[in-house]
This record gives structure tokens, sequence and C-alpha cells, in this order.
């Protein structure tokens, strides 16, 4: 497939991600094509996390030998160990969610081509250039990171540290960057397919609201309407209309071919020909009437069904997808924390309590923690804000459905939209991880977190500094 080529199904338009996925180590790889390797990639994982864990510890060990650390810095740092740690566990949970994850891309596969079936152009193209650009972006991003890194720490810490250093710092954006953003995808396609959704149903409601819809098979004052000026032209009596009439009234109980022999009967023995044949005309269209009235009736509780289904199976799908992502955002989102907090500690020591000035190196040193914490609070922004767009299109499509359906007098239609609302009811479309909801509240909820945490962290500090009983690091 070329990059900028149309892709014609959901795996084309992830292919990059899943790509990436593979090389850093997060899922599961498949060699020839579809045959999975879980032993192979386990050991892929190994040897890159071996990797990973020996040159962090190294390098930590290098690089803060050399500095002198407040008390409450040193602690800090130590936690910063922390990080190679979780690096694993997501490593490993992905690698682990390999066949789940798999499962979740074939499920929405066959919601396409059931869309597809209904009428509805399923558009990978918005999809696969929203990862483009991203990824171009973030590799962008990557590469002017490489290059700041290799000048700030080249004259301290040597060339071959200093590119160490950056291949393994860079290795750790890159599985935090993968795994959120690969959730970022996944919550959009869902997106889309609730706005499908919702688009069928708007659409079959504009087509139902210029249809009349007549439960009853003869109504007598069309057919006085019709034989009024026959009857008077032809002189019949009274009794044999009022007949006819008091027969197609009283047949309530009666199958409607009953109806029609019982009708054609009276017409056969006392109308003439040319008002039977039209009256007979008559009976015809009314027949034909309701049966097209029937079947769209069962058009529209067919379409109901099709879509709860549809609708069940989403939810299911976003159920799966935040079970394998959960543990992953979580720690993410406390590595975030951690990371912003100890950033704006650090910064708050060095330019208010310590007053350096600002120097050369300093200067880009500090321009670079308030890039990567920008990129931090953006990565949970957008997260966020997917999740949020995606429930809201998922739990309004029932109140479409009461709209549109909702004054349909068919018992059928009523109870599918009963049925639909109890399963609404009983499982929303809502993304949350360990009773997190992630909506527009998680990054109000962190910024609290990280102003709580810094202002402990700065009373401590200057409690630790004052005791002089605590020797200096």
């Amino acid at each position: 497939m070329k990059i900028f080529a149309r892709p014609k199904s959901l795996t084309e338009a992830v292919a990059p991600v899943i790509t990436l996925n593979h090389l850093i180590g997060l899922r599961a790889f498949e060699y020839p094509r579809g045959q999975p390797r879980p032993i192979l990639s386990l050991i892929y994982l190994l040897f890159l996390y071996s990797l990973y864990y020996s040159g962090s510890w190294y390098l930590y060990n290098v690089y803060y030998s050399n500095i002198q650390l407040l008390k409450l810095e040193y602690f800090i740092t130590n936690l910063e160990y922390i990080i190679v740690y979780l690096i694993f566990v997501k490593l490993l949970l992905g690698w682990w969610y390999t066949k789940r994850f798999e499962a979740c891309y074939r499920k929405i596969f066959k919601i396409d081509e059931t869309l597809r079936q209904l009428g509805l152009a399923v558009n990978y193209d918005k999809i696969y250039f929203i990862i483009i650009g991203v990824m171009v972006i973030w590799f962008a991003f990557n590469f002017s990171w490489c290059i700041v890194m290799f000048l700030i720490n080249q004259a301290q810490a040597g060339v071959y540290r200093t590119i160490g250093a950056t291949v393994i710092y860079l290795y750790e954006l890159t599985v935090s960057f993968t795994v959120f953003f690969e959730f970022y995808i996944i919550v959009k396609c869902l997106q889309m397919r609730f706005e499908l959704i919702n688009q069928l149903l708007y659409e079959s409601s504009a087509v139902l609201s210029a249809k009349e819809i007549k439960l009853g098979f003869f109504e007598v004052q069309d057919y006085a309407k019709i034989m009024d000026v026959e009857q008077r032209k032809s002189l019949l009596p009274m009794k044999i209309l009022s007949q006819c009439c008091r027969q197609v009234q009283s047949g309530k109980n009666i199958s409607v071919s009953e109806k029609q022999n019982s009708v054609k009967s009276q017409i056969q023995s006392h109308f003439p020909s040319h008002l039977q044949k039209q009256f007979q005309g008559e009976l015809r269209n009314r027949s034909q009437r309701h049966n097209s009235i029937m079947t769209e009736c069962q058009k529209r509780k067919y379409l109901l069904q099709i879509i709860k289904q549809v609708h069940l199976e989403l939810c299911k799908v976003s159920k799966t997808i935040c079970i394998i992502y959960g543990i992953q955002t979580v720690c993410e989102m406390g590595i975030i924390i951690m990371f912003v907090t100890s950033d704006l500690y650090s910064l708050y020591i060095r330019h208010i309590v310590l007053q350096y000035s600002i120097t050369n190196i300093l200067t880009p040193q500090t321009a670079f923690i308030i890039m990567l914490n920008i990129f931090d609070i953006l990565k949970i922004t957008f997260l966020s804000r997917v999740c949020k767009h995606a429930a809201d299109k998922g739990n309004k499509t029932i109140e479409i459905i009461y709209s549109v359906y909702g004054c349909d007098a068919e018992p059928d239609i009523q109870e599918e939209i009963q049925q639909f609302g109890i399963q609404i009811l009983q499982s929303p479309v809502r993304f949350s991880v360990f009773g997190i909801s992630l909506d527009n509240h998680v990054l109000t909820m962190m910024l609290k977190v990280v102003t709580t945490y810094l202002v402990i962290m700065i009373q401590v500090s200057n409690s630790l500094e004052s005791n002089k009983a605590i020797p200096n690091v």
C-alpha cells in the first residue's frame, strides 16, 4: 500500500500504528502473514527491554553522580526509576492482549460490513490521514528533541553517552506515545460508527415523515365518497348500500380475504358491471396499500433490530479496549502527574529558591522541560475529549430513536424501542479505567493533584533543608 493511497479497509488505515507497535515490542507480530509468533515476539520484547533497562540504570547513575541535589530532589530521582519498571508492564500487557486487540479490529470490520449493507459509506480516509499527520509531527518533534539533547549534554557526558541517553529516552517516549495514540485511534473509530448510526436514523426519519401510515384496511367514508355519484345514477336502493357498509364494519374478527369475497359477492349480485369494476379496482388498491404498509412496518422493525445489535457490539468493543488499555492508561496518568510535579518543583528550586541566572545551558533545558509537560498535557486532553465525544454520540442514539419512532403506534416498534432503551440504560457508552471516567474532568482532576503535591513538596523541602540532622546528598 502506498503512503497516500486511499485505504480500503480498517486494517490498511491503521497499518502505520500496527507496524510501530511491532517495532517497539508492544504487539506480538506475525510471520509470515496470518501466522502469529507469540514466543518469538516475547523474546524480541525481552531483548529490547533488557537493552533499555541496562542502559537506563547506567546512564541515570552516571548523570546524577555529578550533580549536587537537594534532599527531596534525591528522593524524586529515585522515584523516576519506577518508570523503567512501568515500561516493562506496558510492553508485557501489550503482548498479552494481542489476540483481544485483533478481535476488536475484526469486530469493527464486521460492523463496517453491516453498515455498508444498510447503505452507509464507511470512510477510512479520515482515520488514515490523522495517523499519518500525527506520526509525521511526532517524528519531527523527536528529531528536534534529539538535536537539543545532543547539544545540551555533549559537553558534560560525552558523545557516546549522550547518544545512548537520547536513544533510551526516545524509546521510553515512543512506548508511552504509542499506547495513548492507539487508544485514541480506536475510540475515534467507534465515534465515527456511532455517528453513522445516528445519520442512518436521521435519514430514516426524513423518509418516514413524508409518508402517512394507515392501519385500517377499509374506511366507510371513502367507500361512501366513491359510491355517491354512481349510486344516484343507477338509482340503487339504500338498503343494499347500508347492507354492504354493515358487512364491512362488522367484520373486525374476519380475515381480510373474507371481507373482500363478501363485498365482491354483494357487488356482483346487485351492482351494475361498470360499478363492479370500479369498486373492485378500489379494493385492489386498498389491499396493495395495506401490504405496503405492513412491509414498511417490518422494515422499520428490522432496521431497529440491526441498529440495536450494532450498537451493542460497539459498546462491547468500547469495554474491551478499556480493559486492554486500562492499566497502561492509569500508569501513564500517574507518570504524567509525577513528571509535571517534579519538573515544576525543579523549576521552582532552580529559578526561585536558588535564583540561578538564565544561562546558555539553562535556557534550552527549561524550554525542553516546558515542552515535554505541554506535550503530556495535550495527550491527556485529546484522549479525554475523544472519549467524551464518542460516549455522547453513542448515548444520543436512543434520543434520536425516541424522536423518530416514539409516536409510532405499532406495538412491535414500541417493544423494540423499549428494549433498546433498557439496553442503553443497563450498558451505557462510557470510557473509564479503574473507575476514572475519561472525559473533560480528567485534566481538571490531574491539575488538582499536581497543585496539591507541589505545595506539599515545597513545604517538605523547606523543612528538610532546615533540618541539619539529615545529611546532604
